[in-house]
């Protein structure tokens, strides 16, 4: 079972040592990759090391037969050759899976690997030139029966998806690494739409829509007026000790992401209940601060708070990386998802 995090690249496994000798509190058991137990598997010659804002990982690189038991096109089953890490030092200690599945771009891999989504792609194997995710309603423990579907090589938002989809086009770049795109400015609206500020940043924000973070972080030199434009106020929090409450989080107020500086040009807006996120500072009747700081002016990285309330679809516009228009659709999803 791989985490998947369209912030990383490289698709690693921990191998047999590194499954028994990395440092594991999750309560899952770990399956180790064996490179020399396979009869397909092949050493690269290569080594690699991925940091991440929450770990490292390293180990060499490795090719081996991978295979899914139906393929998209037919009902025999697909297979092919795949490259990644098998990994034998991680620090990934919490993590529930035996390493990560990295959905951002092949520029940015380590130890001469490619992506999944990038390799079946350039083989032919896939019908579209995209990938979709929906997270389902239970984002802490699902246990046996998750909701959340990975769709590679296609999208499903007629089933998850109410209306259309908003596309932002990503930032362009002369190498695609990761899924960034422009962030104009930030609107923010309180007393139920009776008061509304707009942050701007022009054509030097950016952001980075990542699965693997956790939080919803905003530019440095916004937060403070981010905060103002809902009724908040970021310094008596991280300061003062102020504790939002969550009865404070509700669709009064309104956090709008403006993706280019005309009307037309594409905008996700976010309400204060849906920011509602219970158990700060251990209490269950606070909620944790909706945004937290980047650490850089001009710079967000918007994590699961955010993608967790969309059907998400991750379209790289062609197959050919000479032709690619990477793009990110995001469905309102429907009332009983």
């Amino acid at each position: 079972m791989l985490h998947f995090d369209t912030g990383s690249s490289s698709t690693w496994v921990v191998d047999q040592n590194c499954a028994v000798s990395c440092d594991n509190g999750s309560g899952y058991d770990r399956k180790g990759y064996n490179v020399s137990a396979s009869s397909t598997g092949k050493v690269l010659g290569s080594y690699g090391k991925i940091d991440y804002f929450g770990g490292v990982t390293g180990g060499p690189g490795v090719a081996d037969t991978s295979s899914l038991p139906v393929g998209y096109k037919s009902n025999a089953p697909l297979t092919w050759n795949q490259t990644f890490l098998a990994a034998n030092e991680s620090s990934w200690r919490f993590i529930s899976a035996d390493g990560f599945l990295g959905l951002a771009f092949s520029t940015i891999a380590v130890a001469n690997t490619t992506t999944v989504v990038e390799t079946l792609l350039q083989q032919g194997h896939l019908d579209e030139t995209r990938f979709g995710i929906y997270y389902g309603k239970e984002f802490q423990n699902t246990r046996a029966n998750p909701e959340g579907v990975l769709t590679i090589g296609a999208s499903r938002e007629e089933q998850y998806a109410e209306g259309d989809l908003t596309y932002v086009p990503l930032r362009p770049e002369i190498e695609y690494q990761v899924w960034r795109a422009t962030l104009s400015s930030v609107t923010g609206t309180s007393n139920a739409g009776e008061k509304q500020a707009t942050s701007k940043l022009g054509d030097s924000g950016r952001v980075v829509f990542d699965t693997g973070a956790g939080s919803l972080q905003v530019p440095s030199n916004l937060i403070g007026d981010i905060y103002a434009s809902i009724g908040m106020n970021w310094t008596a929090i991280i300061d003062a000790g102020y504790v939002p409450m969550c009865s404070e989080f509700n669709s009064s107020w309104s956090v709008t992401f403006n993706f280019g500086e005309s009307e037309h040009d594409p905008k996700l807006t976010l309400t204060g209940d849906q920011l509602a996120r219970p158990g700060f500072a251990d209490n269950k009747d606070a909620c944790f601060p909706p945004f937290d700081d980047s650490g850089s002016e001009d710079f967000g990285l918007f994590g699961t708070p955010l993608l967790h309330q969309f059907y998400t679809v991750w379209d790289f516009g062609a197959a050919d990386v000479a032709n690619y228009q990477p793009r990110i659709g995001f469905g309102k999803l429907k009332a009983n998802m």
